[in-house]
């Protein structure tokens, strides 16, 4: 079986539960940032995994340019979707709802919020202090979660 996971990242975050998320598959597994590389062709893959972190309520630009010009193609694909976000719920959940086209997010097989991670030191100063006034977050903090994760790996590739 052939994964292809397509992620867009702004600190690190994403790309740290899209490597995890290498780690749980089976068969081989591609990993493109898609804000820094071409993906390639779709056909050659049985799954298509989609990941993105939220940032002022959105995902990467990147990835949801990729998206819209791959959609019809998406549709015919095994799809899984995953976001990096640290609200409480149910705001996370409606975060990966609103992340993604509804037509995609209805159709992919599995949807998930695999958590977040912040760390402090890499954000630039302007998100410094949105993260100071309105989070009261000064210090980098972390909640990923390997269960998700590795449940997500398992139900994308069943049956």
């Amino acid at each position: 079986m052939r994964t292809l996971i397509i992620y867009a990242t702004k600190y690190g975050c994403t790309e740290k539960a899209a490597a995890i998320l290498k780690s749980k598959m089976h068969g081989e597994v591609l990993l493109v940032n898609i804000a820094k590389e071409k993906a390639p062709d779709l056909e050659g893959y049985d799954n298509i995994i989609l990941g993105g972190s939220i940032y002022k309520g959105k995902i990467q630009k990147a990835l949801t340019q990729y998206i819209k010009a791959k959609l019809p193609l998406l549709l015919h694909k095994r799809v899984g979707l995953f976001i990096c976000a640290g609200e409480p719920e149910p705001v996370r959940t409606r975060e990966l709802e609103c992340a993604f086209p509804k037509e995609l997010y209805n159709h992919a097989r599995v949807k998930e919020v695999f958590g977040y991670e912040i760390c402090y030191e890499k954000l630039n100063i302007f998100d410094k202090f949105i993260m100071r006034t309105i989070k009261d977050i000064t210090k980098s903090s972390a909640d990923l979660s390997q269960e998700k994760i590795e449940k997500f790996a398992e139900t994308i590739c069943l049956p």
